[in-house]
């Protein structure tokens, strides 16, 4: 059996963090495990091993996995000294106060914790850059750039455990069927390990808004199945069919550049910070800004809509949106602002607009203004479909709000007729607290299936 060890003091990665603002990543990506779920944890892996040798934890935090299993040997890496200088361990256990990244372990009989959950947005600057790259030089794989950090860590751990290793991860459950994982998925099926993922309850991260999961890939089994289960709050396991749960399985990522069809879909415009760029009815008219010559219509979500609202319509927009305190009102952010619309602009302090796009552009307030979408649909969804309505009213979409284009009203009517028969819920993997979120490309994967449906076969 292997044995983990401490990485060489000043390597390279180790040297690299000291140089990197830390400090949101360290916020963001500390939640302890509950103790039962770290028990879990070990009984799914005492149930294919009865006991291992060297056990290494990617962001050990207290090293609360190093209180429970048989193994001989455990190291924990923690980048977070406040939290590995105060931890108690059992013996032959230890922490090392270190980037994970600065291991080159390749040997470790068993990989088990809870990797850090920080969106790529909140990684330090640089960070995921310098991580991919040491990954790919060891593994071939390049990881997307929308990868969050558990992706690396996940992919760490493959590279460090022995031909015949197991991981045992608490990672989200929406892995298994995610664009951005996709390049782990394809590096585990590449090996024909055996993969069993578990998802776990949604209360199990009260803090946290993604539905988890332990993820078991055990390497010493090449049959290359893939298996799927529900545990639930009582400990009863249960197997699934697929990733959703239902026979027919998660609809399939289409890229918009693959789209053959009529109509697309499109994300809903992120313009920097939605505190500023839109507005209230209110905020509006006490600023002084005209509607079409300083501001447009905008939707940033389809939450107070009826569940029967086809079409947004002017009676709608105003009843939903204009007259209800909504967000509903974009500022124009092309040609010549007048003298009004530039004295709001002047007025917004620069730590509102200190975001990365806006930090992007020549003018942080100019860009160009998105088409307005022949549909609007809420790309977060309870029940059985997405609200979607006909935009006669002509509003942005922004935000989680998605944008149907290149199609005619009659034939965005025939398709919401469709959409609005579909039963998504059994089509899409649960995101958070019984929450499900249709991705773009799925939305394109739907359209295509509509192609050559016409008003008269809906």
């Amino acid at each position: 059996m292997g044995k983990c060890s401490a990485p060489a003091v000043g390597s390279r990665l180790s040297l690299e963090w000291q140089g990197l603002n830390a400090e949101l990543y360290l916020s963001r990506c500390q939640v302890d495990t509950p103790d039962d779920l770290v028990r879990s944890t070990w009984a799914k892996v005492e149930s294919r091993r009865e006991a291992v040798g060297s056990v290494v934890d990617f962001g050990a935090g207290d090293g609360r996995f190093a209180h429970h299993g048989r193994y001989s040997d455990y190291n924990g890496y923690e980048i977070d000294a406040r939290r590995a200088d105060g931890a108690v361990l059992p013996p032959h256990a230890r922490l090392t106060h270190a980037c994970a990244f600065a291991s080159r372990l390749s040997n470790a009989d068993l990989c088990i914790g809870n990797p850090p959950f920080v969106r790529n947005q909140d990684l330090p600057e640089g960070w995921s850059e310098k991580v991919a790259a040491e990954l790919r030089e060891r593994s071939g794989v390049a990881l997307s750039g929308l990868a969050n950090a558990w992706q690396y860590f996940f992919l760490l751990s493959l590279l460090s455990t022995a031909d015949d290793g197991i991981c045992a991860l608490v990672i989200p459950f929406e892995w298994v069927s995610r664009p951005s994982a996709a390049k782990i998925r394809d590096f585990i099926a590449r090996h024909g390990w055996s993969v069993d993922v578990y998802r776990l309850p949604d209360e199990v991260f009260d803090s946290v808004l993604t539905t988890a999961s332990v993820t078991v890939v055990d390497k010493r089994d090449r049959s290359g199945r893939w298996r799927f289960f529900d545990e639930r709050g009582d400990g009863e396991i249960v197997e699934l069919l697929s990733t959703t749960g239902s026979a027919v399985g998660h609809v399939e990522y289409m890229s918009r550049t693959a789209r053959r069809g009529r109509a697309r879909a499109m994300r809903g415009l992120s313009p920097g910070t939605q505190k500023v760029f839109t507005l209230t009815e209110a905020e509006r008219a006490r600023l002084g800004l005209a509607v079409g010559r300083d501001v447009v219509p905008c939707v940033t979500s389809l939450r107070l809509l009826g569940a029967d609202a086809c079409e947004l319509d002017r009676p709608t927009f105003e009843a939903a949106f204009r007259f209800a305190g909504q967000k509903c009102w974009l500022i124009r952010p092309d040609g010549t602002p007048s003298r009004t619309l530039q004295a709001y602009l002047d007025s917004v302090p620069a730590n509102a607009v200190a975001t990365s796009t806006c930090l992007e552009r020549d003018v942080w307030w100019r860009f160009s203004l998105p088409p307005v979408p022949v549909a609007l649909v809420a790309t977060c969804f309870k029940g059985r479909v997405p609200k979607a309505v006909r935009n006669t009213v002509g509003a942005i979409a922004v935000g989680g709000v998605a944008g149907i284009h290149d199609a005619d009203r009659e034939w965005a009517r025939a398709f919401l007729l469709h959409f609005a028969s579909l039963g998504l819920d059994e089509r899409i993997v649960a995101h958070a607290n019984g929450l499900r979120k249709v991705e773009i490309n799925q939305l394109n994967t739907l359209l295509a299936e509509f192609d050559g449906v016409t008003a008269s076969d809906v």
